[in-house]
């Protein structure tokens, strides 16, 4: 029995992957999935307060089939990145590549073309466990 125990204590631990510790994916689906969103064509693209692009595109539909609701926020990419920091953001969209200057302030996704990501606070996050599953299937349907 003693020979159980430790295996059986590190599966249940297991069990409770990936750690949320800012409830990421469960305040997105309760409230809003906040996207930060930097003007840079084609990816995001600003007018007003009309967002576009292929990365809008693609968020809006992970957010359909996640059946989440999205609610953009324009700005710098400075300006935005302190907002992922601070756990006002969930994510940040701008055509950003895998190699970017911010990889020490923000995590990444998997790239989602082979060199585009999207920008994410740092640390294990249920949120991106569910977008790179979203992405992994986008990239089988390509």
């Amino acid at each position: 029995m003693k020979k159980l125990f430790l295996p059986l204590l590190l599966f249940i631990i297991a069990c409770n992957f990936p750690k949320d510790p800012e409830d990421s994916y469960s305040e997105a689906r309760e409230d809003k999935l906040l996207v930060g969103v930097v003007d840079n064509p084609p990816f995001c693209e600003v007018s007003g307060e009309n967002f576009s692009g292929s990365e809008v595109e693609l968020l809006r539909k992970f957010a359909g089939e996640k059946d989440l609701e999205i609610e953009f926020h324009k700005g710098s990419e400075t300006e935005l990145i302190k907002k992922l920091e601070k756990f006002e953001l969930h994510l940040v969209a701008g055509g950003f590549e895998k190699k970017t200057v911010w990889k020490k302030k923000a995590g990444r996704t998997t790239p989602y073309d082979n060199k585009h990501v999207f920008l994410i606070p740092k640390g294990e996050n249920e949120l991106l466990k569910h977008l790179e599953s979203f992405i992994f299937q986008q990239k089988k349907k390509s």
